[in-house]
């Protein structure tokens, strides 16, 4: 199953592919940290989807424990 990361750098919308759900949390969660707009991580074939508020506790979390 592929993983997709939608995501705005400045006024570009962009679209990150990986196998991996834990692959595209930490993705994402880089993205973050460099200033993107991460706005949705979405599960192909099937539509299980991360939302901007899943996404932003799941940085708090990976931000607390990489800077502590």
């Amino acid at each position: 199953m592929n993983w997709h990361v939608h995501y705005r750098e400045g006024l570009t919308d962009h679209v990150a592919r990986f196998q991996s759900p834990e692959r595209a949390v930490e993705a994402a969660c880089h993205l973050l940290d460099h200033g993107s707009d991460v706005y949705r991580i979405r599960a192909r074939p099937k539509a299980e989807t991360l939302d901007k508020e899943q996404i932003a506790r799941i940085y708090a979390v990976w931000a607390r424990a990489r800077y502590n």
